[in-house]
């Protein structure tokens, strides 16, 4: 019994200094802090925004002549090329014109080849007349002839001359009725080209608003009614709207990320192409454009989209957590520890991006900073640093 009874002190004294780690070992009470260091990374600054897809070029067809459609030759989503032909208006009447405005412009060239022929006809006299005029006149010295066959001369080289004058002026005038002519039925050709209704760029039938046989009245300020509009989508415009605070940062190149909405697929990248150089004055808004390839026609106009701008990017930048970064009365800070102790560090900072904030100053890169700082242990306390479980 008494060896059974020593066993069973030397049993719970065993597991009463087990359960008791002080009565081995000094336990450190110190505070556990995770820390973090600097790094150096691409920060930029970012804008979401929301911005509306629209074609490249958008253009509404009207009519120049007024008529009736025979022949309709494409529909919506229709892909045309410049130049196709998309619809011919019928108008009879303006041909009818045509061939007789042709016909006097025959006529009228006739005459003018008969008035040039009368020059030639004339000048030709007129050299006649000057050789007889000189024969006279050398007949007249010799005592051959009277003096009245010399005055004869003298006056048919005169009238010789004077006909080619006239000659002359009756070519010029039907040289004037075959250019009258000409741009009469020049007008009436291109007014007649105007009867076929051709797309102006390679791209899409966006909406048709005719039929075969529809009578469409020339487009005036009081008929406005398109017959189609073609879209050019190879290229996509994206519009959105800066703010007056981020106008300042904005350039052309910047990097632009566009996601339309209820689009699975992987977002679209860009760059700013264009901006508008002023602000509206009711939104304080710059008007932003971003040109998308479109080659699959993924992109329709009329989509609308958020965009990601990244601007002021700054490579190679001192970054920390932004969750290490404090900031009172005083200024933006964080902890560090030095000698196992929590210390206050002044810091400047820069852009916030991706859950890490720029250190401009105040700060070098092999300095260990407190992440998070809310909740961290004030400065001068003892601690024992940790290295963060996961990168921030």
């Amino acid at each position: 019994m008494a060896l059974v009874g020593i066993s069973v002190v030397g049993i719970v004294a065993q597991r009463y200094l087990a359960g008791s780690p002080s009565k081995l070992a000094k336990v450190d009470t110190r505070p556990r802090v995770e820390i973090d260091h600097a790094r150096r990374v691409t920060v930029v600054q970012r804008l979401q925004t929301n911005a509306t897809l629209e074609a490249f070029e958008d253009t509404d067809l009207f009519a120049k002549v007024s008529g009736y459609l025979s022949d309709v030759r494409v529909d919506i989503g229709d892909h045309v090329k410049a130049g196709q032909v998309l619809a011919v208006i019928s108008v009879p009447e303006m041909e009818n014109e045509l061939a007789e405005d042709k016909a006097q412009l025959d006529s009228k060239q006739r005459s003018l080849e008969t008035a040039e022929r009368q020059v030639d006809h004339n000048k030709a006299n007129v050299a006649l007349q000057d050789l007889t005029l000189k024969r006279q006149e050398e007949l007249f010295k010799a005592r051959n002839i009277a003096p009245q066959d010399l005055d004869q001369a003298h006056a048919n080289a005169d009238i010789a001359k004077a006909d080619v004058g006239v000659a002359e002026a009756n070519r010029a005038f039907a040289a004037a009725q075959v250019n009258l002519a000409a741009a009469t039925v020049e007008r009436i050709e291109t007014l007649l080209a105007y009867a076929q209704i051709v797309a102006p760029f390679d791209g899409v039938v966006a909406r048709r608003l005719v039929n075969r046989g529809d009578l469409v009245q020339a487009a005036t300020s009081t008929r406005t009614t398109p017959l189609f509009t073609v879209q050019r989508i190879d290229t996509i415009r994206v519009f959105c709207d800066v703010p007056e605070n981020d106008v300042p940062h904005l350039h052309i190149g910047d990097r632009a990320i566009v996601k339309p909405y209820g689009f699975d697929g992987k977002p679209f990248v860009g760059t700013v192409t264009r901006f508008s150089f002023s602000l509206n004055p009711e939104t304080r808004n710059m008007r932003t454009e971003i040109d998308l390839p479109n080659p699959a026609e993924r992109l329709y106009p009329g989509m609308y989209a958020e965009v990601s701008l990244e601007m002021n990017r700054r490579p190679e930048a001192l970054t920390v957590p932004a969750a290490a970064v404090g900031t009172d009365s005083v200024g933006n800070f964080v902890y560090t520890v030095t000698d196992n102790r929590v210390t206050r560090v002044g810091i400047n900072i820069g852009l916030t991006d991706s859950g890490r904030t720029e250190v401009t100053g105040g700060l070098s890169k092999d300095t260990p900073v407190v992440t998070p700082f809310r909740g961290a242990p004030s400065p001068g306390t003892p601690v024992q640093p940790a290295p963060v479980r996961q990168n921030s």
